[in-house]
């Protein structure tokens, strides 16, 4: 089981690498294609998307490998009803986003109201991703990873290609728009390969509606978590200008490319800790400590890494008129501290049927970092911003655990981990 867990992980982690570095050099040609303005204007659509996005998603994710590995036998039911009820919820965002394009709210004109139109529209593509999770419940990333690089790496050359040739913001959008539809449907052909087509005669409303109860914090925290990450774009752009939003969507884009890491191994790992929790409490609080452990210390170097090199790396990679999104860079990254754990700590949220936390957490983020924000753009810019984002983090991922008594089990491994630089690692000695 551990070399299929490892081997998995490899999967998971080469792909999320390769997809890493297309998503810097595709963000870099564009930045110095565009200018500022221009990578704003982009970077503000692709966020609009971004908040509409857990409505799609519906709380079903880790829930859907939770039922697949405790109930395989209802394989066809669960992948069914969770594919149409995303669906649904996909169709709710992208009228939304359809609603602020035919109104022009916050748009700068017509080309933004198309564009918009246009990504909204790809957007129920994403309710397929689900199946992601059958293959992540069969710890089988191969062919998830196989096809996802595939389109990623023919998009990725398609938008260099067309930056380079001096292509418009809305024809930019539009193949975002088709890799989004591209993967979508990538996911329906694997799937048909590996398991047979989606039986949706399969499709149990009543089942649909227990599994949206149970993630119905899950969605709202989805929103919470989204707004925290990305409404800081939003704001700038409306208190700003699309150049500020264009210079931190830089420093954000080089900050948040690395989170992968920690998702790659949360999702790994988790149907082998669902399993062990079942079978083997001391063991399963053991993996939790030394994962949260392995999760802060990849973070920390990062963070301390990343800080350093910040002036040169943005000038070098982005150019002058990017420059100050060297000083956002050095503060934002250290959101990664409290993200990386909190990759693992979703999961163990939803293994110890604690959903309702997850919204908490993630509802004192957001208000928070709209607060912050607020109050923090107007006088430092992006610079603020970033400062929101990570006060945001510090609050939602690690110290709201300490206000309930079920939560404070995760606090306490996530606090010996923070120790470990201070204890030089004292755990590990023996």
């Amino acid at each position: 089981m551990l070399t299929k867990v490892l081997t998995n992980t490899s999967w998971l982690a080469s792909e999320k690498v390769v997809a890493m570095a297309s998503s810097l050099l595709v963000a870099l040609v564009l930045a110095r294609s565009l200018n500022p303005a221009g990578y704003g204007s982009l970077s503000y659509l692709l966020a609009i998307i971004a908040l509409v996005g857990p409505l799609t998603s519906l709380g079903l994710n880790a829930i859907i490998t939770r039922e697949l590995v405790n109930t395989p036998q209802r394989q066809h039911a669960i992948m069914a009803t969770a594919s149409g009820f995303r669906l649904a919820g996909a169709a709710f965002g992208t009228l939304i986003c359809l609603l602020l394009a035919l109104t022009g709210w916050g748009l700068a004109g017509p080309a933004d109201q198309w564009a918009l139109a246009m990504l909204a529209l790809a957007n129920l593509f994403s309710a397929f991703q689900v199946i992601e999770f059958w293959f992540q419940a069969h710890v089988a990333a191969k062919a998830v990873a196989h096809m996802r690089l595939t389109i990623i790496v023919i998009f990725s050359l398609a938008k260099i290609a067309a930056a380079l040739s001096g292509a418009s913001l809305l024809l930019l959008c539009s193949l975002f728009a088709l890799e989004m539809a591209f993967i979508g449907a990538g996911f329906l052909l694997i799937y048909r390969r590996a398991a047979g087509a989606i039986q949706w005669r399969a499709l149990d409303v009543s089942y649909g509606w227990q599994l949206l109860k149970q993630g119905f914090w899950l969605v709202l925290s989805g929103v919470a978590a989204v707004i925290y990450l990305k409404v800081d774009q939003v704001m700038l752009a409306q208190m700003v200008s699309r150049e500020a939003v264009g210079v931190y969507a830089v420093a954000a884009r080089l900050s948040e490319v690395w989170y992968f890491f920690a998702t790659a191994i949360a999702i790994s790992l988790f149907p082998a800790l669902l399993k062990l929790r079942q079978n083997n409490a001391q063991r399963y609080q053991q993996r939790l400590q030394q994962i949260c452990d392995v999760l802060f210390i990849v973070a920390l170097l990062l963070a301390i890494g990343i800080s350093v090199i910040a002036t040169p790396m943005v000038s070098i990679l982005f150019g002058k008129e990017y420059q100050a999104a060297a000083a956002i860079l050095t503060i934002h990254i250290w959101a990664s501290v409290f993200i990386y754990m909190r990759a693992l700590v979703s999961k163990w949220l939803i293994a110890e049927n604690l959903l309702a936390f997850s919204l908490l957490s993630h509802g004192i983020g957001a208000i928070v970092n709209i607060a912050a924000n607020w109050y923090l753009i107007p006088l430092y810019g992006g610079v603020g911003a970033a400062w929101a984002t990570v006060l945001s983090y510090l609050l939602a991922s690690y110290l709201a655990f300490w206000l309930a008594a079920s939560t404070r089990p995760i606090a306490l491994v996530m606090t010996k981990s923070l120790l470990l630089p201070v204890t030089l690692g004292y755990r590990y000695w023996r």
